[in-house]
């Protein structure tokens, strides 16, 4: 029994190590060919304001529902380019962002009231966004080299309780996701974190003076823009389960607020969030199982093993040696 005994605690341990140093590794990286869609709205009864350009009669604001549509899909050849260029695991995702009514069809081809395409290069495991070639982001039609900074589709696996750096899109720059508190949604634990943008201008725009309520044929105004988005994170994978953000973006004049441009807050659908649940609660378990669980109860396991199998094998021999020792012949 003790040979089995150390046999089995040797095996246990060493399990035990490529449980932790091993396949957590294997297993906490994010899929290269990745497709969601993902909705976010304004909430039933609650209407945003927004500039619509293409209105009949001109630029007009309106009230109303909006939608935003997000398609996010993973490109396997240029995430096996990226990671070779770049000598780590790398994942090149795309991803559009589609914002209207909600009788809007973003596969049209049809302009919304607003769009974005950007082509993301980001580390597997972290999360964090990685300078490479073949980034591009595209606004209003025109097409650019991509600058990415900070995390931009996720938080790391293994999710810490800090402050991270979360990409901005009107801003072009990644600014701090504070770390709130821990929370839980449909039966998962999950961190919260905010991002607070405070009012900043990110540019002016010529319009017609009446459109400001000035006098003058034509004004330079100030785009100003703020947001507030929250983030609902499973801390084991990374996922953002549910995520809102309170955007108010206006034009001044002179210092002095004239027009509204975007005033909304939306957040993901209650349908979504289930399926993300639903998806990321048993994965969340198995990475936890392999980081953690089995690591350490097999590990005790393992050395208790260890020492009962030394101990089993040490009494053997002294049972041996007794034996041996009262052996004698006439």
């Amino acid at each position: 029994m003790g040979l089995v005994a150390l046999v089995l605690g040797a095996f246990l341990v060493l399990l035990a190590g490529l449980s932790k140093f091993y396949m957590y590794d294997r297993l906490a990286v994010v899929p290269d060919n990745n497709e969601t869609t993902s909705i976010s709205q304004t909430a039933p009864g609650e209407d945003a304001e927004y500039l619509n350009v293409g209105a009949e009669g001109g630029p007009a604001v309106e009230t109303g529902p909006l939608k935003s549509t997000r398609i996010v899909q993973g490109k396997v050849d240029l995430s096996e380019k990226a990671s070779d260029e770049l000598g780590r695991d790398v994942a090149v995702w795309d991803t559009y962002t589609c914002t209207d009514t909600p009788d809007f069809d973003c596969a049209s081809g049809q302009t919304p009231l607003s769009s974005t395409k950007d082509r993301v290069a980001f580390d597997a495991h972290t999360g964090e966004t990685v300078s490479w070639s073949g980034s591009t982001t595209e606004t209003g039609g025109e097409e650019s080299e991509g600058a990415f900074k900070g995390l931009y589709f996720k938080f790391p696996f293994g999710t810490e309780k800090k402050t991270y750096d979360f990409w901005d899109g009107t801003l072009k720059k990644a600014t701090p996701a504070v770390y709130k508190g821990e929370t839980t949604i449909k039966g998962l634990d999950v961190y919260e974190f905010e991002q607070v943008i405070e009012p900043t201008k990110t540019g002016t725009i010529d319009v017609p003076g009446s459109l400001v309520g000035e006098d003058a044929s034509q004004v330079t105004a100030d785009r100003i823009y703020a947001n507030t988005r929250s983030f609902l994170v499973e801390p084991v994978t990374g996922v953002i389960i549910k995520g809102g953000e309170a955007q108010d973006s206006y034009l001044e004049v002179d210092g002095e607020r004239k027009l509204t441009t975007t005033k909304a807050t939306l957040g993901y659908t209650d349908a979504y969030i289930q399926d993300t649940v639903d998806e990321y609660k048993g994965k969340a378990t198995l990475l936890k199982a392999v980081d953690t669980t089995f690591p350490i109860v097999g590990g005790i396991v393992g050395l208790v093993l260890l020492v009962l199998g030394v101990a089993g094998l040490a009494r053997g021999r002294k049972a041996a040696g007794r034996q041996d020792g009262g052996t004698h012949t006439a």
